[in-house]
């Protein structure tokens, strides 16, 4: 950027002289300087951070430089040349997590062009100088969210809020807190998996491996191998191997009922158990289909996750979350959703859950070129329905290559089979003439796999 004069001084050398944390952006939101006391209250230096892209992005837990930027990053109105500010949080590497106001001030050339933004940084409680971002007022509700979960859970990987969400945080911490087994009771798509990985995180056996095993994908004869004879191989446990590992069994209700006792036999070792299921135990042990020694062990500490059309009190927050990991993900910068976008959403009643929420955000992400999401970039399958499975929007077959079609016609003719199935992939299987293997490998090489954690900020995605 060319250098601009103020009664003689450089701008750059004036803003040096500031008292208060001062940066300089350019159009393309990147760091191309900044002052002392900005060095001085993120503990980063001009050496490491010029040239940092500062995109709407948490920040994590990380703390990272990614994370950086995002604290940094411009408000909508600032980019279209309006004055504007809000609240954010700065990760400082010793761990501190540090509130500040930025605003931004943008600036332009003769030709009325924008040539970049000045960011003046001030403490929270001192009166605002620019008017509040209206466009970055949910992602500021989100990060507030966050650093009060980190306060009071010592993690944010369950996104939520309310007294219903804050009573599963406080049954999640007594489970951290105990050994006994554990049952996750919610809808495919609310986040059974994640909240498992959540008790084990953060309780005392976090350094040792959890173990997943799917009942209704695993033949009767690999889940008894796995789960009951001690493996040779490294990296590998079972419930007689004394590691300490904790065990997850997925869909329990579908582990055959002599593998259901010989489970309930060995819950005094040294390996501890969570189980899942989308099922109701009270039905399973009436039907038989749980055994009655398994189902007084599991029922001692029972979660229930409720189904996301119960939570739509949360979905902005919760949609906003899944918008900024899809920031993360890819190249395009989508700052938050119109009140339009976020009514449409609301209007729908989420059967798959969290898990169908996110993909139809990382969709809506795709599409359009305005900073906030509109009702036209939600897919039509969803704006202005009740219920219904998420499906891809129709597109010519010349549109997109051949593969990417074939995919997608087997995403569709393989969740046709799970929604005539009930979500059963053993009966899915038979309706597609094909093993439960096969057909577990490609949930998950499709996106489709309930084993997805959608609420994590990582590669896997389910919540709770």
């Amino acid at each position: 950027m060319p250098s601009i004069r103020v009664s003689g001084l450089r701008l750059d050398a004036l803003l040096q002289q500031a008292r208060e944390p001062v940066f300089l952006l350019s159009p393309d939101c990147r760091i191309i300087m900044v002052n002392k006391a900005w060095e001085e209250l993120t503990g980063h230096t001009a050496l490491q951070v010029i040239g940092l892209e500062c995109q709407p992005l948490g920040p994590s837990r990380k703390g990272n430089l990614q994370d950086l930027g995002g604290s940094f990053c411009p408000p909508p109105e600032a980019l279209l040349g309006q004055p504007s500010g809000s609240r954010t949080l700065i990760l400082h590497p010793d761990g501190e997590r540090r509130w500040r106001r930025v605003e931004f001030w943008p600036f332009h050339d003769v030709q009325g062009t924008l040539t970049g933004l000045v960011g003046i940084v001030r403490p929270s409680e001192e009166e605002a100088q620019s008017p509040d971002s209206e466009a970055m007022r949910l992602r500021v509700e989100l990060l507030e969210v966050r650093d009060q979960l980190i306060a009071r859970h010592g993690s944010d990987t369950l996104i939520g809020q309310g007294a219903e969400h804050r009573r599963l945080l406080n049954q999640v911490s007594a489970a951290a807190l105990s050994d006994v087994p554990v049952l996750i009771i919610g809808e495919s798509g609310t986040g059974k998996r994640l909240v498992a990985r959540t008790i084990h995180q953060r309780g005392s056996r976090r350094s040792a491996p959890l173990l997943a095993y799917d009942c209704k994908a695993l033949p009767p004869e690999i889940l008894h191998r796995q789960l009951f004879v001690i493996s040779t191989k490294p990296g590998l446990s079972s419930l007689v191997a004394g590691d300490g590992a904790t065990v997850l069994v997925g869909d329990i209700l579908d582990l055959p009922r002599e593998l259901q006792r010989q489970l309930a036999s060995n819950l005094d070792g040294p390996v501890r158990l969570i189980a899942t299921t989308s099922g109701d135990p009270d039905l399973g042990l009436e039907s038989g289909r749980l055994h009655p020694d398994l189902y007084y062990a599991l029922t001692t500490l029972v979660l229930r996750l409720k189904p996301l059309r119960q939570r739509l009190d949360e979905l902005n927050l919760l949609a906003q979350h899944f918008l900024e990991r899809s920031n993360r993900k890819g190249s395009r910068r989508r700052d938050g959703f119109s009140p339009a976008g976020l009514d449409s959403l609301r209007a729908y009643d989420w059967p798959g859950n969290l898990l169908e929420l996110a993909r139809v955000v990382d969709e809506a992400h795709a599409r359009g070129s305005d900073p906030l999401i509109q009702v036209d970039d939600i897919p039509a399958s969803i704006r202005g329905q009740t219920g219904g499975a998420y499906q891809p929007p129709h597109q010519a077959l010349g549109a997109i290559p051949l593969k990417e079609m074939l995919t997608r016609i087997e995403r569709r003719i393989i969740e046709k089979a799970l929604e005539q199935s009930g979500d059963n992939k053993s009966k899915a299987a038979k309706i597609l003439g094909i093993n439960r293997p096969y057909l577990y490998r490609r949930l998950k090489e499709l996106g489709l796999s309930d084993d997805m954690d959608p609420l994590e900020e990582t590669d896997s995605a389910d919540s709770r």
